[in-house]
């Protein structure tokens, strides 16, 4: 991980001149919070990019109606999904960008923020960030859970990895009846 910073570093500025990061909030990518944590208690919802994003503004919105002492940590990997939730102007929701799943940029990321509860809808799964938040104890819930054919024939060839990764999550809800079989 440290060994490779340099080099996300450039490949994250490389994105940035191309519009895909933002400049200004480069360090969230490395688990610098930009924002203090909330008191009281936090529910992280990761959510990758715009469709998963407009996806969850409901449940964002029923979350929040349903607990008025709640906050949610959104985080997303794009410069649209995050004006997307800026755009939303939802008071006792924080848009963090999603650290490079390095082993210190999480770390940094999970210490800072330390969620009571991780809500995900993302189709990649990330083993630092889903090793580093099961460690920690933090329930996962992975929300939405879509896995493609393509996707369900490569893992196949690594069943202990998938295993050891789907085994993070304290609960899966699949989109679909394949996707639920995929991941069974």
């Amino acid at each position: 991980g440290i060994a490779l910073t340099p080099l996300i570093r450039l490949w994250l500025l490389r994105r940035a001149r191309r519009g895909k990061e933002d400049t200004n909030r480069l360090s969230e990518r490395f688990g610098h919070a930009s924002a203090a944590r909330p008191t009281g208690t936090l529910v992280w919802l990761h959510a990758a990019s715009v469709g998963e994003t407009q996806s969850v503004l409901t449940l964002v919105r029923a979350l929040l109606a349903a607990d008025p002492t709640l906050h949610l940590l959104v985080t997303t990997g794009t410069v649209t999904s995050a004006a997307l939730v800026a755009q939303q102007k939802l008071e006792r929701v924080i848009h963090q960008f999603i650290p490079v799943d390095t082993f210190f940029s999480v770390k940094r990321f999970l210490t800072h923020w330390h969620p009571d509860l991780a809500l995900w809808v993302e189709s990649e799964l990330w083993p630092q960030l889903l090793w580093q938040t099961h460690d920690r104890r933090i329930p996962i819930l992975l929300i939405n859970a879509r896995m493609s054919s393509r996707s369900f024939e490569g893992w196949k060839k690594w069943p202990r990895t998938i295993r050891r990764l789907l085994d993070c999550f304290d609960a899966i809800y699949a989109g679909s009846k394949t996707d639920a079989q995929h991941f069974a």
